[in-house]
């Protein structure tokens, strides 16, 4: 075998033991022609370590194994692999003794190292993914054909109902018509059929074979009857899921007619299949109600909606990070503050978690609570109301920026006022960029903090961008925005309004990839040509999922 795992040579002793003459097996993967299934995956896996590492633990050591025939079925043999010498790239040799006329220990070694080597396979294919539904497919594939040629999957609700979750068949057609079918008679709980019994008993079924007369007692009409006449229903064994004392569902295996029956054997290796599946299902499950509570809770700390202020948009762009199971710290918010003024906020709370969606929830609270009292004196008390509540959040901080907008016949009047956060860019009419001046002390850090305002007019076709220093960090360490850098890209998007531009400057940030840390950005753009104290356009918010 080369060092690409293809065969190279293949003598006659091979040709007799595997059934594969030697033009059909030169060229061909190793993995493909002699090894099982369930143990492909460790033997290529195996075959990149030593290439990449030097290190292997089969070399040169007698192993009994499982191997393939052409015919497809499998027997013991002993193996030895070893490496050519001083060849480069790497050869290795495999000298192979057939056990069939062994003794039954040696048999039963190969079956058990096939079984354990198949259950490492279930775990990596259960471990690639925490969505559940993508976790039941993986594992209803994963089990087709080592064990069944028909997989079928069901799950409970809540209702205690039972929902086909998924179903999986060397031919994909059987599947999709056992799906299909399921969809349209569904299992009744109180019902004879075995997935239901499992349900009920929290036990296994071994159903070594099936007559006409169970088929139809089980059946949940004439239609279903027909279905299991028609794959060949021969063989099942019905095992269900549970995980931490609750039953999420059953795993059903079949075998069609012509196939050998499942035997114990076969029950005791679907069972603890299932033990290790219902726990990597119930972790998806938990993993996902988590996904679902923190998009939850952090829409609660964003607005509804946006105020709508006469003369100009207002875009609000969220992106949480990749993992996306906690709730992230930044958050915008804008609001009516009086007749003819706005308020309109950003921030960056330390963290992670509930914690950091507490001191969200205060922070934003408190500024609309103040608001009339000016930027610089909201942040003066939102510090205060920080420092105060250090008991509850001890070493929490965050960043602000604060702004009071207020309609003029020219445009906007914006009076802002930092707190160690990253300040505005404003993008005006002729294309010019402007950095804000803003400067302040982060909230929480000291209890002696005192704030000064800035304050400027935003005309028709001006556009001031808030953002939180996640669009800059989006793809840290590898790349790092500078100031230079954002206002170069907010320059480019001239013309675009506020939505499109929220849109590139979020977009060219990632560049397509996750971002290293959550993302919020708000936008608000005076449109050309209208008389801001009369004209109203609804202002607006993309929102990304969470």
């Amino acid at each position: 075998m080369g060092a690409d795992g293809r065969v190279r040579d293949w003598n006659p002793a091979a040709a007799q033991t595997f059934g594969y003459r030697w033009e059909q097996a030169i060229g061909g993967e190793l993995a493909e022609l002699i090894i099982p299934g369930p143990l492909r995956d460790a033997h290529r896996n195996g075959l990149r370590r030593l290439l990449e590492t030097g290190e292997s633990t089969i070399l040169d050591r007698r192993l009994t194994l499982t191997a393939l025939r052409d015919d497809g079925s499998e027997f013991p043999i002993e193996l030895t692999i070893t490496r050519v010498p001083e060849v480069e790239p790497p050869l290795f040799a495999g000298f192979v003794r057939e056990l069939s006329d062994q003794d039954a220990v040696a048999r039963e070694n190969a079956r058990l190292q096939q079984r354990l080597g198949f259950l490492a396979q279930v775990g990596l294919v259960l471990d690639r993914s925490l969505r559940f539904e993508q976790a039941l497919r993986g594992l209803a594939d994963v089990t087709v054909p080592e064990l069944a040629q028909l997989t079928v999957i069901d799950t409970v609700d809540p209702d205690g109902s039972i929902r086909t979750a998924v179903a999986a068949a060397e031919r994909p057609d059987q599947a999709r018509a056992v799906e299909a079918m399921r969809a349209k008679h569904p299992l009744a709980p109180g019902s004879s059929h075995p997935v239901a019994q499992a349900l009920r008993t929290r036990q296994p079924v071994l159903l070594r074979s099936m007559t006409p007369d169970y088929q139809r007692e089980i059946s949940q009409g004439g239609e279903h009857f027909e279905l299991m006449r028609e794959l060949g229903y021969h063989s099942a064994i019905v095992v269900p899921l549970i995980a931490r004392r609750h039953v999420l569902g059953t795993l059903s295996l079949l075998r069609l007619r012509g196939a050998p029956s499942y035997d114990e054997d076969d029950l005791v290796l679907a069972e603890e299949l299932a033990r290790r599946a219902a726990l990597a299902l119930d972790n998806a499950r938990l993993f996902e109600s988590m996904r679902h509570l923190a998009r939850t809770l952090q829409e609660s700390l964003l607005p509804r909606e946006l105020p709508t202020i006469p003369g100009a948009r207002i875009t609000g762009r969220y992106r949480a990070a990749a993992e996306g199971q906690e709730v992230g710290g930044d958050f915008y918010d804008a609001f009516e503050v009086a007749e003819r003024c706005w308020g309109i906020v950003i921030g960056d709370v330390c963290g992670k978690g509930a914690e950091a969606a507490a001191l969200t929830a205060l922070a934003r609270y408190t500024i609309r609570a103040h608001a009339q009292h000016g930027p610089a004196e909201v942040l003066t008390l939102l510090n205060e109301a920080v420092i105060k509540d250090r008991a509850r959040l001890p070493e929490r901080f965050l960043s602000a920026l604060v702004a009071t907008a207020t309609a003029r016949r020219d445009g906007l009047a914006v009076e802002l006022a930092s707190a160690g956060h990253p300040a505005p860019l404003v993008l005006r009419a002729g294309g010019a960029v402007e950095q804000l001046p803003t400067r302040g002390l982060l909230i929480g850090v000291s209890p002696d903090v005192h704030y000064s305002s800035h304050r400027l007019v935003l005309s028709p076709g001006d556009t001031i961008v808030l953002y939180t220093d996640g669009l800059t960090d989006a793809r840290a360490p590898e790349r790092i925005l500078s100031e230079s850098d954002l206002a170069a890209l907010v320059a480019r998007g001239h013309g675009m309004g506020a939505e499109r531009l929220a849109a590139f400057l979020e977009r060219s940030a990632t560049a397509g990839e996750n971002p290293r840390d959550d993302i919020a950005l708000l936008v608000v753009e005076l449109t050309r040509g209208s008389d801001a104290s009369s004209t109203s356009i609804l202002g607006d918010r993309a929102h990304q999922a969470v």
